[in-house]
Formats: structure tokens, C-alpha cells, sequence
């Protein structure tokens, strides 16, 4: 079988597979596969909350009061950023919620697809353009995504604009077209989830990529600011004391902001716009015990049946930083670029590896890395051990092995956190130590210099 042959074949086993998932999730048909299909029956749950925020605000209340509100069945907490709400909330409002959830569901297919499509073009090779769109839209962890609507599609897309607007920069410069693709990249997360926030320290020092990072920052700067000090658009606001006596004191945003310890009330204070950014300080060390939860903190956890040390999470975003400082010396362009391409990469995990809520849909963002990789030329034995981990990634975790077992046991939380955890923490490992071989590798020069 020929190349072009293969990849026809690939691209109808990925169309029927996609079917598969868009019938599943009427018919439930692979429901034995995840705890949320087959025993918490959630279907839409985070994606309620978003046309909540919406029509909370038209009523002229707190996007963050979502519980006020009846618009679906039910709904987490609404969480990101305000201006989110008013992107999506206009387009499906119209629409009942179960209507409004099918017509999300598309429209994060169709985010997913075009992640892959700005991969795929970066080849010319038919199987590896095949093999692209199976791993990004055929993976399990975006099949729950899609169930419980959550917005993820958009930090995939986000996360692949900024991946490939540096790859293609390493051979191409700055161009206007990659220098779109980064701006884009980093508002889409900004104003989502701002997993991207992680990047910034190398954005910035890299020339290349600092004038359209500080131009995001600047966007997302003023912004925020109108969603804290337009009445319009935060009707229960605080006062800036109230805002500033809260900054400095992260243990009480700790223990009041907090919906999964306050059960699920929204004081006064969670329904000022800035909540969006004192939840995340909040909710950083909260652990949270329970079978869909996927992070490091809770896997190590449950292995020595204990809470461990919040300063061991501390040390990935400590290593992120210091290869970024080695970035510095970098001779040559094109190493340094590449040096850097890793290093994003590895940031882009940090939300694994030091964040204590992961839930399994957060996986799809380990597909864009193993997506990009698989489209280059020549790999060496790093990148193909990083694409392997990445497949497990893509593939069902272990629950469909203790299925019939009680979730609320520890060793079997631990079992099916293993064969997310571990691939995701072992592919962080190895991208930054493949920065570091280009960085040594290329040369170090006497000072600091991010121009050639």
C-alpha cells in the first residue's frame, strides 16, 4: 500500500471514528470508558454555566453567580474570563439548552479540526497529514470533552497557534502571518483559560515574539480592567480596597473562594468580576480527592496515601524558568528557537504537573505537541519516545479495567491516574531536557543576546 493509499484509509477510519463520538453521544455507546458517562451522567455540565454567565449578566447580575440561574439541568461554577462569556453567550442564547449544547458541540469540533488543519499544512506528506487529524480529533480525552461541553477546544487552538507561529518562525522569522498566529494564540487562552500565562517569561525574552506578546498583554491588560471598572459589565463590584485587602491575603481567598469547600455558594465578594483571578490563586494547592481527577498533586497523593509537600509542584514551573535563562546564551537563532519551541511545549504541561484540578479533558492539550512533532522530517529518538507518550495520552485511561470497582477507593483513583500522570509528567521530562541538549549543544555565548 502506497503512502497517498494509507492516508485515504486514515482519513476514513478518523470520519467514522468522529461519527462514532457524535453518536456516542446520544447512544452512550462508549460509556464504559469514563466514570462521568457511566455513573455521574453530566452530560453539558460545563458548558451551562457559560450561557448563565450570559444571561446572568443581560439580567444585570454577576456573570459568576451561576447558581441563580436556571438554564440547563445543572452546571459547575462559571470560572473564566468575563469577556468569554460574552463571546459565546450571544451566539447560542437563542437556543434551548440541550440545542445550544449540540450546536457547542460542533463548534468544538470544528476548533479541534482547525487545530489540526494549521498542523497539517505544515507538511506535505499525505500519511502524516492523515495520522495528524486521527491523533487531534480522535483521541478519548476529547471525547469527554465534548460530553461535558467544556471550552477546552479553545486552549487546543489556542496552544497550536502559539506552537506553530514559533516553529514556522524558526525557519521563516517573524513573519506577519506567524506574528497573527501567536497574537491570536495567546488572546484565545488570555481570555479563556490562561494556561499560555506559563509561556510569557520566554515570549518576552525571545525578539522574535516579544513585541506581539506584549501587545497581547497590553490587550489583555485593558480589558480586564474595563470588565472590573465598567458597571455594565460588572454589576456586583467591590471596591479596589476590597480587592487589594484580598490580593494580600491569598490564604482567605484560599478559604472563602473556594465553591468546592463552601458547597458551591457564592459569597459576595465571588460575584466581583475579579474573582476570575483570585479563584485561580485559590484553587492552586486545593486538592480535591475524587476519581475524575487527573493531576500530579492528586496521583502522588494517592501512591503514599498522604498529602504531599506543595513546594514539589513549585519545581516545574523553577525548571521552566531556568532553561529559559539558558535560552539566554544561545548562540545561534535557529537552535535557540528550537531550544525555545520545547521549552513551550513543556510549558504548555505545567497545569499537570502543579495545578491540583485536572480533570481528563485537560489531556487534549497534550495532542497539539505530539501532533507537531509527528509532522517533522527527521525525528530523533526523543521526539518518537514523546509522540508514543503521547498516543498513550490519546488513548482510553485504565478506568474501563476497574469499571465495576468502587471509585471512592484510593488504589483504584491511583490505577487509572497512572497512564495519564505518568506519560504527560515523562514527556515534560524530555522536552526540557532535549531543550537543554540544543542549548549546550549549539553553544553558549559570554552574555545574554536574543538577536542575530
Amino acid at each position: 500500500m502506497t503512502r497517498p493509499q494509507a492516508a485515504k484509509l486514515i482519513w476514513l477510519v478518523t470520519a467514522l471514528w468522529l461519527a462514532t463520538f457524535i453518536l456516542s453521544l446520544h447512544y452512550n455507546w462508549l460509556g464504559g470508558f469514563f466514570f462521568d458517562t457511566s455513573h455521574a451522567h453530566v452530560q453539558g455540565i460545563d458548558f451551562f454555566p457559560v450561557e448563565r454567565a450570559f444571561l446572568n449578566l443581560a439580567a444585570g447580575r454577576s456573570e459568576f453567580d451561576t447558581f441563580a440561574l436556571n438554564y440547563g439541568p445543572y452546571a459547575t461554577w462559571f470560572l473564566y474570563h468575563p469577556l468569554l462569556a460574552l463571546i459565546i453567550g450571544p451566539i447560542l442564547a437563542a437556543f434551548k439548552p440541550w440545542t445550544a449544547y449540540a450546536l457547542w458541540t460542533a463548534i468544538s469540533i470544528a476548533l479541534i479540526a482547525v487545530s489540526a488543519c494549521i498542523i497539517l499544512r505544515r507538511t506535505d506528506d499525505p500519511l502524516r497529514r492523515a495520522l495528524v487529524a486521527l491523533l487531534m480529533l480522535g483521541g478519548f480525552p476529547v471525547y469527554i470533552m465534548l460530553y461535558v461541553g467544556n471550552v477546552q477546544a479553545l486552549l487546543v487552538l489556542s496552544v497550536t497557534l502559539v506552537l506553530v507561529s514559533v516553529d514556522a518562525m524558526r525557519d521563516e522569522g517573524p513573519t506577519r502571518r506567524n506574528a497573527a498566529f501567536l497574537l491570536a494564540g495567546l488572546l484565545i487562552s488570555l481570555f479563556s483559560k490562561p494556561a499560555v500565562l506559563a509561556m510569557f517569561p520566554l515570549l518576552f525574552l525571545l525578539k522574535d515574539t516579544r513585541r506581539t506578546t506584549l501587545k497581547a498583554l497590553g490587550i489583555y491588560v485593558f480589558v480586564s480592567l474595563a470588565f472590573l471598572v465598567v458597571p455594565a459589565l460588572n454589576p456586583v463590584a467591590t471596591t479596589w480596597d476590597q480587592r487589594i485587602a484580598l490580593a494580600t491575603h491569598p490564604t482567605v481567598i484560599a478559604q472563602t473562594m473556594n465553591v468546592y469547600t463552601n458547597g458551591f455558594q457564592v459569597t459576595p465578594a465571588m460575584k466581583d468580576n475579579s474573582v476570575h483571578w483570585f479563584a485561580m490563586l485559590g484553587l492552586a494547592d486545593f486538592r480535591f480527592e475524587h476519581v475524575d481527577v487527573y493531576s500530579l498533586p492528586t496521583f502522588l497523593d494517592g501512591l503514599f496515601h498522604t498529602r504531599t509537600i506543595d513546594a514539589i509542584y513549585r519545581i516545574p514551573a523553577i525548571l521552566i524558568l531556568e532553561i529559559t535563562l539558558l535560552l539566554c546564551f544561545v548562540r545561534t537563532r535557529a537552535a535557540r528557537l528550537e531550544a525555545a519551541l520545547m521549552v513551550l511545549m513543556a510549558a504548555s504541561l505545567l497545569v499537570f504537573l502543579s495545578y491540583g484540578l485536572v480533570w481528563e479533558y485537560h489531556y487534549t492539550g497534550v495532542l497539539p505537541i505530539a501532533a507537531l512533532l509527528l509532522i517533522r522530517k527527521r525525528l530523533d529518538p526523543t521526539e518518537w519516545i514523546i509522540i508514543a507518550l503521547g498516543i498513550i495520552v490519546w488513548l482510553p485511561s485504565l478506568y474501563f479495567t476497574v469499571s465495576t470497582q468502587d471509585a471512592t477507593q484510593l488504589w483504584v483513583q491511583t490505577l487509572i491516574r497512572l497512564d495519564r500522570v505518568v506519560p504527560v509528567l515523562l514527556i515534560f521530562c524530555l522536552l526540557l531536557i532535549r531543550a537543554t541538549r540544543i542549548s549546550l549543544t549549539a553553544g553558549l555565548q559570554p552574555r545574554p543576546t536574543f538577536s542575530t
